[in-house]
């Protein structure tokens, strides 16, 4: 059995069963070659390395479902590899060494000196995978239908939240945005302020009908009529 087959067998292990152990057997399988050319990449700062190394495997945890049949997971390592150390390196505020990147890319036909990855790395990683991995399938069971009542369902519960959200929203207007007379200009919310807004500030009796927008006296001989 070629060191590739094996490969893919131990990752469809753990696609298939979420073997830990066949997981554990890719990571030792692998490591040096990851860490290796992540070393490389990187110029030889230790931290950096460990920090791509731990990102691949990540990664690779979480797209091993979707991975195709024909996948050969060295080269993908070597390619997820590259693109790690470019994102990592950029958030590190660092220069990329385009001479090397493209060397690592090509490595595969080329034979490579490998540096050994440091002792613990491999049990680092897997922690971090399994706990990863643990923590995401414990949000999946939380929001599975069974953990729901028959007339909710998860795609239900998005609708219901943007609904709450809304209600939130609206009830949420400050007040005098929806009554704009009662937060007006020098109107306090007492007793004494719908008082004043009960009786006209002049002293004037309000009118009604037609002439309640003017601003017409009324003469004595009128009132009497």
């Amino acid at each position: 059995m070629s060191a590739d087959m094996k490969l893919e067998i131990l990752l469809k292990a753990y696609v298939k069963y979420q073997s830990e152990d066949a997981f554990r057997e890719l990571v030792v399988s692998t490591l040096d070659e990851v860490y290796s050319a992540s070393f490389r990449i990187v110029h030889g700062a230790p931290y950096l390395a460990e920090e791509i190394t731990m990102r691949v495997y990540l990664e690779l945890a979480r797209k091993a479902p979707g991975l195709g049949e024909d996948i050969v997971l060295a080269s993908w390592l070597r390619e997820r590899t590259c693109k790690m150390a470019v994102a990592i390196l950029h958030a590190e505020n660092r220069a990329v060494d385009r001479a090397a990147l493209k060397r690592e890319k090509n490595s595969l036909s080329i034979p490579t000196s490998v540096h050994p990855a440091p002792a613990g790395l491999a049990i680092r990683v897997c922690q971090g995978v399994f706990l990863s991995t643990a923590r995401h399938r414990g949000f999946g069971l939380f929001s599975s239908a069974a953990w729901w009542p028959a007339w909710i369902r998860p795609w239900h519960a998005g609708g219901m939240a943007v609904c709450v959200l809304a209600i939130i929203v609206w009830w949420t207007i400050p007040f005098h945005r929806q009554h704009p007379i009662i937060r007006s200009q020098g109107v306090q919310l007492t007793p004494a302020s719908f008082a004043q807004l009960a009786s006209p500030p002049d002293g004037k009796p309000w009118t009604t009908g037609p002439m309640a927008n003017t601003n017409a006296v009324i003469s004595p001989s009128q009132k009497q009529k």
